[in-house]
């Protein structure tokens, strides 16, 4: 079960996570985030995994294509809370991930 925890903090959609993040999970994810983008028309995306207690490995690739469709909507995302490696490693280029919540809310301003 993956739990989505979604605010606006001057204007930028921030999204927390808590729970299991899993190929099934992650569809409920791609669904808020697709509403967002694509119905509500916002750009700019914080998407903390601070409180995530498992990744499974098998939805890396799914990631990292919604994260290239945000970019190709001329979309921004930081990514935040990440501790295990190897999903930074697979997911995300180093110029979106930060440690904390705070960094990543500066950093679209």
């Amino acid at each position: 079960m993956l739990d989505i925890y979604t605010s606006v903090c001057r204007g930028v959609i921030v999204m927390n996570l808590e729970g299991d993040l899993n190929k099934e999970t992650f569809l409920e994810l791609e669904s808020n985030i697709n509403y967002l983008l694509y119905k509500q028309k916002m750009c700019y995306f914080v998407i903390n995994f601070g409180n995530v207690s498992y990744v499974d490995k098998t939805m890396f690739h799914l990631l990292q294509n919604k994260l290239v469709e945000i970019f190709l909507s001329c979309g921004k995302v930081i990514l935040c809370g990440l501790k295990n490696r190897t999903f930074k490693k697979y997911c995300c280029r180093d110029n979106i991930v930060v440690e904390d919540y705070k960094e990543a809310i500066s950093y679209f301003y």
